[in-house]
């Protein structure tokens, strides 16, 4: 789950460019896929998050509800990104992001404690 958090902020971190790369529609179910306060797990309780993670992420969940809010009724990455959605959640994830990859990804192949790999 930690690394798949993290490819989905490097997403979000590149803005537009990041839009462009997913899609309309993946930009924004890339995210909630794994960070969703109406899912049946509870993200903020797992252990493979620290208390500062999960603080920059709630940010970057916040702007991701106020700019899915926005867009609901847009259709392409064009008209999404003209609203400027996807440049003001940037700085955000960027943020996160530097906090999640400073402590590192898990092994995908190896149980581990603590993420071992940056």
């Amino acid at each position: 789950m930690r690394n798949r958090v993290i490819e989905v902020l490097e997403v979000l971190a590149d803005g537009d460019a990041g839009l462009h790369a997913v899609g309309e529609k993946e930009y924004f179910n890339y995210f909630f896929d794994y960070i969703d306060d109406s899912s049946p797990h509870q993200w903020r309780a797992l252990s493979t998050y620290t208390g500062a993670e999960v603080a920059r992420i709630e940010l970057v969940l916040e702007q991701m509800l106020a700019a899915l809010e926005a867009t609901a009724d847009l259709r392409t990455d064009r008209e999404v990104a003209a609203t400027g959605w996807p440049k003001r959640v940037a700085p955000v994830a960027r943020d996160a992001l530097e906090v999640m990859t400073a402590r590192g990804r898990f092994d995908e192949e190896s149980e581990e404690i603590e993420p071992s790999h940056p």
